[in-house]
């Protein structure tokens, strides 16, 4: 019994390090989340040079209005897949957008502190 717990948590702990890697495809954009109103969300450049503008007309810290698709799948800090109602408390977040053919968002990730620090040296 002993043994067979021992190996569950060894096998714990290289999972959960590849869990916490993600890489942001270069397909996506990276923006502030100023506020959101959904099925809208206003997204901003913050004022950061380093970072993927988008084709929104965000320069210069101007923010731009879009709407998320009703399909849009939206990923937190720690890789995991929230409902479209708790993207509000997100707000003020830098994240990471993709768009279809249309203009709608498609896919939402909220990026943590330690993605948008390697995003700066990456820029650098």
């Amino acid at each position: 019994m002993l043994r067979g717990i021992l190996i569950f948590c060894a096998l714990l702990v290289p999972l959960s390090a590849l869990a916490q890697q993600r890489d942001i495809p270069h397909d996506m954009h990276v923006a502030i989340l100023k506020q959101v109103r959904l099925p809208y969300v206003k997204l901003s450049n913050g004022g950061f040079s380093w970072l993927k503008i988008l084709t929104l007309g965000l320069t210069d810290g101007n923010s731009a209005t879009v709407q998320v698709s009703r399909m849009a799948r939206i990923k937190d800090e720690n890789d995991r897949y929230i409902v479209m109602g708790r993207l509000t408390a997100q707000a003020g977040k830098t994240v990471a957008v993709r768009r279809d053919g249309s203009g709608l968002i498609r896919e939402i990730w909220i990026l943590s502190d330690d993605e948008v620090a390697k995003l700066a040296v990456m820029a650098e």
